[in-house]
């Protein structure tokens, strides 16, 4: 049965939810509140609905092409630009943004570094008949488990398949893509949680093997596939960040998928998976040139 919008889990687990509220910190490093982030994609009554971010600032992989900062962390794992920012005020902002009919978005970095705040934040949410969404990288399974519990939905993040993952998350091993797509199949036990699948396309990616490892999510989950585009972040001394395109020699060893092959895939996959066609995105291009479009024919935004 397809995952759609389902009747929301209540957080009963009474001990887990206490033990959360002791570990809240007084305030948390991140990078930042941001309102009106871009609308929301998955097909529901909240389809074109903006979202605002509470973006942590730690995280535990490097991918060179993260829009906060990717692989320039410092040494406790901090993405450039942080400050820190106090309890009260994260939630000061959430109360407003939920307030103004703002999805939240629990970003970063990575949210699962902080499941005490995901689990406050996401209580709090709900309790004021707000939606989150938590936007991982899936590799902490009891925390993703545990969270699950508190939150409306989760965008996850897998890099094209275990032979580039390596390359491009910054870490070696299971903890690439074996695990997260390992924890991200789990959740899809989980009811009343969604669950978006963002497929990060390299050109090694044929059908076939996009059959093998992400059937099992098709008709359970939301699968956004989204064409990489291959940067690079410097810092600067006062831990602001700059991100470039690599040039054309970098690219190339990277292998991303060109914009002409990611739109042959999107085609041929509509035509095995056509039925849910409505849950399959493709997202090409980015920074101020993006467009999205959904496996029906519908463009969701273009800018």
């Amino acid at each position: 049965m397809l995952l759609v919008q389902t009747e929301r889990n209540s957080a009963t687990d009474d001990d887990l939810k206490l033990r959360h509220r002791q570990a809240l910190k007084a305030e948390y490093p991140m990078l930042g509140l941001v309102r009106d982030a871009f609308p929301y994609r998955i097909p529901g009554p909240r389809f074109g609905h903006y979202g605002s971010l509470v973006m942590v600032a730690p995280c535990n992989m490097a991918c060179p092409y993260c829009d906060v900062g990717g692989y320039a962390k410092d040494e406790n794992h901090n993405l450039p630009g942080w400050k820190m920012i106090s309890l009260s005020e994260i939630e000061e902002f959430v109360d407003q943004e939920v307030a103004r009919g703002r999805i939240i978005y629990l970003t970063g970095g990575e949210p699962l570094m902080f499941p005490e705040l995901g689990a406050h934040l996401g209580s709090r949410v709900r309790e004021k008949g707000g939606y989150i969404s938590v936007c991982t990288n899936a590799t902490a399974r009891n925390r993703l488990l545990e969270l699950s519990k508190y939150v409306d939905e989760f965008s996850i993040s897998l890099k094209g398949t275990a032979k580039t993952a390596e390359i491009t998350a910054g870490v070696r091993g299971r903890l690439a893509f074996d695990l997260p797509h390992f924890n991200t199949l789990a959740l899809l036990d989980v009811p009343g949680v969604a669950v978006e699948l963002v497929v990060v396309l390299f050109d090694s990616l044929d059908l076939a093997e996009f059959k093998q490892i992400y059937g099992p999510f098709v008709g359970r989950a939301y699968l956004t596939l989204k064409q990489y585009r291959p940067k690079v972040t410097t810092v600067r001394e006062d831990r602001s960040y700059e991100t470039v395109l690599l040039s054309e020699d970098e690219q190339r060893a990277l292998r991303p998928m060109s914009l002409e092959r990611a739109q042959s895939l999107f085609a041929d996959l509509m035509k095995l998976y056509g039925p849910y066609g409505e849950y399959f995105t493709l997202v090409t291009g980015g920074g101020g040139n993006q467009r999205v479009v959904r496996g029906d024919g519908a463009h969701l935004f273009e800018r």
